[in-house]
């Protein structure tokens, strides 16, 4: 199982929360250390470009008193007071006369005496900046960062280049402390996000903890119980009516249950009672051979209904498991009603009761489940029909359906009627006889058998006709 499935909602709201906040946090904390370093930067080399003017004022004014080469000791002086006010900055003033030789100006020019002035500090050149800033780096990992200028209209033989270099550990300490804060308050604000997050997590899951806890009341003993719909939030309202008309799903079957357990106890504990008492009072006394040869046949009457509903029962639990029909071939409905009439030549003609055939129509199913939903249409039909009057068995072609149905004239059928007249042991009547050898299931197995073939059942009461069939695919899945 994932670490993921195994933590509660709001313990991964959390640390989703945390994740969101340190990436946030650490972006915004990056920029932030990058642009303090630009600006750090910037102020550096602001600083340096002004101390750099107050030395070339300081040899403009030096320059009234001669050659900036007499005034050597004097420079020396003002240099190392600039140096004494701030001891992160270096002065260097490098003043060379011509003495026959040429002496450019310029950042090679720079670039090589600030080599040469820094040496004896063990500095090394980093890089080479053209705009006249030029980072010189030690080995134990600290820069100075140098700006020159070259004295420009001075006499022939006097020529001037001034440096200004500037210590950067202040601001790599600088750097370095805000690099620790930012750490510091992504980690925090991440965990206070987490803390925060699982907090308001919670309180949002308060109705569903209600909701658990109402659910966890619910028993067989209260089956009628149902979960109240909470003021908020609204998205818990489909997930409250979802599982509201679960139960209302779950009551109906249990009701269904406890009818057909009830109905089942009762058919099979009269037929028991039957065969119980006819065998003790058979038992009592000494009887003769033919005597107990019809209490016998007697008993086995019972018994071979007892079985047919158990038959039945069976049927019925397999059909309700999902079990389809097999043994698929192409059937002729009209060839199929008259086989099945065939079976009724006698009933009917001892009734006084015609059938006709209306219709044609072809099918892919199983032959005798589909002979036994249509035998159980017309015992019905002749139960129901009014005496005298005709049964007539329909087939036909339907919205791509083959609708089979038998009608009857008799008594109206009422919706209430309609809506469970193909539930089990349901007898529109009401009463059960013992000698009548219909239980209720005769229309709860066309049902099934309909569904088995995928398809659907119907009851229509129009006018004193009664019409009940069913609607079945023509062709069948996986045939």
């Amino acid at each position: 199982m994932k670490l993921s499935q195994r933590l509660p909602i709001a313990t991964q709201l959390a640390w989703l929360f945390a994740l969101f906040a340190w990436l946030v946090f650490g972006i915004c904390g990056a920029a932030l250390l990058f642009f303090l370093s630009k600006s750090l930067q910037h102020e550096r080399q602001h600083a340096q470009r002004t101390k750099l003017e107050v030395v070339m004022q300081m040899l403009e004014r030096t320059r009234a008193g001669g050659r900036v080469s007499d005034q050597w000791l004097g420079i020396e002086e003002h240099l190392n007071t600039l140096h004494h006010t701030d001891r992160s900055t270096y002065y260097w003033v490098f003043c060379q006369e011509r003495q026959g030789k040429a002496c450019s100006t310029g950042n090679d020019t720079m670039r090589t005496v600030a080599l040469a002035a820094t040496q004896a500090r063990g500095w090394q050149s980093l890089r080479f900046d053209v705009a006249g800033v030029q980072p010189m780096g030690s080995e134990s990992g600290e820069y100075l960062q140098v700006l020159g200028h070259a004295v420009r209209g001075l006499p022939a033989g006097d020529q001037v280049l001034v440096l200004v270099g500037t210590d950067g550990a202040r601001a790599r300490a600088t750097l370095s402390d805000f690099a620790w804060l930012v750490a510091v308050v992504v980690v925090c604000g991440g965990l206070a996000t987490a803390l925060l997050g699982w907090v308001l997590a919670r309180w949002a899951l308060r109705p569903l903890r209600k909701l658990s806890d109402a659910a966890r009341t619910l028993g067989p003993d209260r089956l009628t119980q149902r979960l109240d719909l909470p003021p908020k939030p609204t998205e818990l309202f489909p997930l409250v009516q979802s599982f509201n008309a679960a139960l209302d799903r779950m009551e109906a079957a249990f009701r269904q249950l406890e009818t057909f357990n009830a109905n089942v106890a009762h058919e099979l504990r009269s037929p028991l009672a039957t065969l119980i008492g006819a065998t003790q009072v058979a038992l009592l006394h000494p009887r003769s051979v033919d005597a107990l040869q019809e209490v016998l046949s007697d008993n086995l009457e019972d018994l071979e209904r007892l079985a047919a509903v158990v038959r039945d029962m069976l049927f019925l639990a397999r059909a309700d498991h999902g079990e389809r029909a097999d043994a698929i071939e192409l059937l002729d409905v009209r060839v199929l009603a008259e086989e099945t009439a065939e079976f009724f030549e006698s009933l009917l003609a001892e009734s006084g009761t015609k059938l006709d055939l209306h219709g044609h129509a072809s099918l892919q199913g199983n032959t005798g489940l589909l002979q036994r939903a249509l035998s159980n249409l017309l015992m019905n039909a002749m139960q129901y029909a009014q005496t005298g009057t005709p049964i007539q068995i329909t087939m036909g072609i339907e919205h791509g359906q083959c609708e089979l149905a038998v009608l009857n004239q008799g008594q109206p059928i009422d919706e209430a009627t309609r809506a469970r007249m193909f539930d089990r042991f349901y007898r529109a009547d009401g009463v059960r006889t013992q000698g009548s050898g219909h239980v209720g299931l005769g229309l709860a197995i066309v049902r099934a058998v309909a569904q088995m073939h995928g398809g659907s059942v119907f009851a229509d009461s129009e006018q004193g006709v009664n019409r009940i069939g069913m609607r079945l695919p023509l062709t069948q899945v996986g045939s």
